[in-house]
């Protein structure tokens, strides 16, 4: 078969997938059968696009997979009934209801937190990186790469984390787990 038809299956597979996820996701109760037909043919989509031109042919494949879901979602939006709760006068959380205290210090931390903090510690995670590659025998210039394109990828995860956990102790602890792997990296001078 020619490359460019397996990339065609491949997309309509994809497609496909989201199709039966769509279906599932819209039944009454939780269909095993249904949601591992979705995620089975998604992966075959990849597959035979990955068989048929390489990277190209995945990108090309997720792009219709992309394309199914906007437009599965786009009709489930259309048709779901609009709620029923008003919206409060506050925007995710930047400004205080009337009454309520404006906790300057707080929101100034969790901004040193995610911001300062998280990056040091991803940058940390992209050093000891590159080290380790650096060891496996990569060449300089593709562990570089490597840790810069490590960094800010890191740094986005470990936000999205911090973010969500509820306390301080937590937000502290992770970053500290996550600084275990940089101290032998930095000690023995990888890097």
């Amino acid at each position: 078969m020619a490359a460019g038809g397996l990339v065609w299956i491949g997309a309509a597979l994809a497609a496909a997938g989201v199709g039966a996820l769509r279906l599932a996701w819209g039944l009454p109760q939780r269909s095993v059968g249904w949601n591992t037909a979705g995620w089975a043919l998604i992966a075959a989509g990849i597959v035979a696009g990955g068989a048929g031109a390489g990277a190209w042919g995945v990108a090309v494949t997720s792009l219709f997979a992309m394309g199914a879901a906007l437009v599965a979602l786009t009709v489930a939006a259309a048709g779901s009934p609009p709620g029923r709760a008003t919206a409060s006068n506050r925007r995710a959380g930047m400004l205080p209801q009337d009454g309520e205290p404006r906790a300057i210090g707080r929101r100034v931390a969790t901004f040193l937190i995610v911001m300062v903090l998280a990056w040091i510690v991803a940058t940390g995670l992209a050093v000891a990186l590159r080290g380790l590659a650096a060891a496996a025998g990569l060449v300089e210039a593709d562990a570089n790469v490597l840790a810069l394109f490590a960094a800010p990828l890191l740094w986005g995860v470990l936000a999205c984390v911090l973010l969500m956990q509820s306390s301080r102790r937590a937000q502290l602890t992770t970053l500290a787990l996550c600084c275990v792997p940089v101290i032998p990296a930095l000690t023995m001078g990888v890097g």
